[in-house]
């Protein structure tokens, strides 16, 4: 993966793009606009997205990559298994094109 890959969700759109500087590590930004709504609800959506990439990335996201999470409204009151399954799709997703 040279450029950015992108995977849409109902959830958040995920960017990926290798990082051969970061020695391996996993990365991961959050985007939690002003249109989506106020503080508390952008905070909200901020908690859950970090929250689920903590249990889902470790095991699925691949190493030496940047992650970003632009997150839409409806990461807010979207039942939090199915935002686990947005988020493994989306990283399964970008591991397809990789290769």
């Amino acid at each position: 993966m040279h450029d950015a890959c992108k995977a849409h969700s109902r959830s958040f759109l995920m960017l990926a793009r290798d990082n051969p500087e970061n020695c391996g590590e996993i990365r991961l930004g959050l985007t939690v606009t002003k249109r989506i709504g106020g503080a508390v609800i952008r905070n909200r959506i901020r908690r859950r997205l970090r929250a689920a990439a903590g249990e889902i990335f470790p095991s699925r996201a691949d190493a030496g990559t940047d992650y970003v999470l632009v997150a839409r409204k409806a990461a807010y009151d979207r039942k939090y298994a199915d935002l686990l399954d947005d988020m493994k799709r989306a990283l399964l997703r970008l591991s397809r094109n990789t290769t």
